[in-house]
């Protein structure tokens, strides 16, 4: 039998799949960072957040989703995602709820 194992194939297949997954979320990760860095501080004591708080969740999340690139551990970029998913689930929603959605669709 010439080529690779069927099991091997599906064991690279399933690891760049996981891989794109972690690539997609550092990349949330980051877009989150990035926004809750530029909201006004008030935005964010309107839905009684605090926005240090979200700065190194979410700073923290894109750390993890990297460190998960070379540590191939799953919970690291599990611990990640949950953290990218409350962000852009709750918290966004809420601030642009609070702000009236005063800059734009973003």
């Amino acid at each position: 039998m010439t080529g690779m194992p069927v099991i091997s194939t599906l064991g690279y297949g399933l690891y760049f799949i996981q891989m794109a997954i972690v690539v997609a979320i550092l990349v949330l990760a980051i877009a989150a960072l990035v926004t809750a860095s530029l909201t006004r501080d008030d935005a964010f004591t309107v839905i009684d957040r605090e926005k240090s708080n979200w700065m190194l969740l979410t700073g923290g999340a894109a750390g993890l989703a990297a460190l998960s690139l070379f540590i191939h551990l799953e919970m690291l970029w599990i611990i990640s995602a949950v953290i990218v998913g409350i962000y852009w689930q709750d918290v966004r929603p809420g601030i642009n709820d609070a702000l009236g959605n005063a800059g734009g669709s973003w």
